[in-house]
């Protein structure tokens, strides 16, 4: 994924970066077998890890400020959302 993708639909405003997970060489190596592995787990973690100390090498201080307050708030929809879940 090297040419900057939109992140919102134009015409509905709405996120569109999910849209992308399918397409994404790593989510169709691990679902081919329906099975998501430990080992499968921990490549993936290593892998985004290596992404996001790229991307803090590159970022002016402005845009690092807002890229972190962004993955924060992403981590607290996500912690929301299997909070949902658990609750049935």
């Amino acid at each position: 994924m090297n040419e900057p993708r939109p992140w919102f639909d134009p015409d509905s405003g709405l996120l569109v970066v999910a849209d992308y997970i399918a397409e994404m060489p790593s989510f169709q190596r691990v679902m081919a077998d329906a099975v998501v592995t430990d080992e499968e787990l921990v490549e993936q973690s290593d892998r985004l890890l290596n992404l996001l100390h790229r991307l803090e090498d590159v970022l002016p201080p402005g845009a690092k400020a807002i890229a972190t307050e962004a993955l924060c708030e992403l981590a607290v929809m996500q912690a929301l959302y299997l909070r949902r879940l658990e609750e049935g």
